[in-house]
């Protein structure tokens, strides 16, 4: 990496997340001439060797069941963020998928509802193992400032950066919370799915002790093309998250629009205090 100091710091629970959620901020950002760095936390491929859950292979299946996933998904990423300019940051934690005990056959998330419902009880030692190797390996200085994901829609890696997030503001941390994208979008399939107890108003109203602040970045067209580019490169995970390339463009400009009221945006959401505890 050729810049050592990075204003901003995006925390993506996967591959595709930062792209998604603030693809547009990242593309103006860094047409600005500001370092952009994209760590992505779930991102160390599963042992070789062991056996996977049939909701893994499932999930593989959907995505093309390429010889190796994580060397597909990792070369997707690249050129989502050459896309938009940003450099990354790849850290050695699983995705929920392969977490478990797989030499007992057993795994902690084996269908959409537990992938997005409560964290297993043995996920909650990952919070602080984040937070330990977050300290250690972000390039973090006191102008920067850090986005996480808000956990809409409840996806149990996104809940567990969210956490991880609101330890480094307890410990100085400047801390946005980006809206993740799809699970954020009224017009998305998860919406029409019938996840409403995880859309945007639920999850904000559950974190209301936060007194989170909109802040809106309002976007050109170019920044929107970038955004859409970026995601098209993630093309494993397309027919997953919109069914098509087409119904993606149309959900992004529509949400971006929707976001801005008329105006092309992408919004984060800025805590008004410090929790304690």
């Amino acid at each position: 990496m050729t810049i050592k100091f990075y204003p901003h710091i995006y925390l993506s629970p996967h591959y595709d997340d930062a792209s998604l959620s603030c693809g547009g901020a990242i593309h103006q950002q860094t047409e600005m001439g500001q370092g952009v760095l994209v760590a992505t936390i779930f991102a160390a491929p599963p042992t070789s060797g062991e056996p996977l859950s049939t909701y893994a292979e499932n999930m593989h299946q959907a995505w093309g069941n390429p010889a190796d996933v994580i060397a597909v998904r990792q070369a997707e990423d690249r050129d989502s963020l050459a896309v938009l300019g940003a450099d990354y940051l790849r850290l050695n934690f699983n995705d929920c998928i392969y977490r478990g005990h797989p030499e007992r056959g057993q795994w902690f998330y084996n269908n959409d509802s537990e992938l997005f419902g409560a964290i297993h009880p043995d996920d909650e030692s990952l919070i602080p193992r984040l937070v330990a190797a977050l300290l250690e390996l972000i390039p973090y200085e006191a102008e920067t400032t850090v986005y996480a994901p808000l956990s809409v829609g409840h996806h149990v890696d996104h809940q567990l950066v969210h956490a991880a997030a609101w330890e480094l503001r307890r410990q100085g941390w400047p801390i946005a919370f980006y809206e993740d994208y799809p699970y954020a979008d009224p017009g998305s399939r998860f919406a029409a799915a019938g996840w409403s107890q995880y859309a945007l108003a639920p999850t904000l109203a559950a974190q209301q002790a936060a007194r989170l602040q909109p802040h809106l970045r309002f976007l050109s067209e170019e920044n929107l093309q970038a955004k859409l580019n970026s995601i098209r490169a993630y093309r494993s995970q397309l027919e997953t998250l919109f069914g098509s390339e087409a119904a993606m463009t149309q959900q992004l400009r529509h949400y971006a629009l929707r976001v801005g009221q008329g105006r092309l945006a992408e919004r984060v959401w800025v805590p008004g205090q410090t929790l304690e505890g």
